[in-house]
């Protein structure tokens, strides 16, 4: 195979490494814009459910018992779970493999589980969208910057 020289010198050069800036610049922008809305949503749907999940025995154990008021109780609980928000939402990586770190409020508390801080990774595809691929530890998250 022939060897290709790329010689690229003075205000060329200079254009070149405007361009590769400006397109590195739009991708990190792009995927930091859609990471705050779509890929939050993602997370919220996932973060609702395991936690409405884990109020679901003191619901049964409240329907067995046949107390209505501490049913009635239970089930609000476990609907209040659903109110998933964020109090920051990070992240790092390219969109095909990024490292997110949530700070989650479930109805403006803390969350059952007690972790305030999460870490997931996620992947982008421009036909699935965003998508939570597994929860992951911190020095993940702080890998990520090397």
């Amino acid at each position: 195979m022939g060897e290709i020289k790329l010689n690229v010198t003075g205000w060329k050069a200079i254009a070149v490494l405007i361009l590769v800036g400006a397109v590195v610049g739009y991708r990190y922008y792009a995927m930091r814009t859609t990471l705050a809305t779509e890929a939050a949503a993602e997370l919220k749907f996932w973060l609702a459910a395991e936690y409405q999940a884990q109020g679901l025995p003191a619901l049964r154990e409240a329907l067995d018992a046949g107390d209505r008021a501490v049913a009635e109780q239970a089930a609000a609980e476990v609907l209040a779970r659903d109110r998933v928000t964020f109090r920051s939402v990070k992240a790092r990586g390219r969109s095909d493999d990024v490292i997110v770190r949530a700070e989650i409020l479930v109805d403006g508390a803390a969350p059952p589980t007690g972790k305030s801080v999460r870490y997931f990774r996620m992947r982008y595809s421009t036909v699935t969208g965003w998508r939570m691929e597994r929860e992951t530890t911190a020095l993940s998250y702080f890998l990520k910057l090397l």
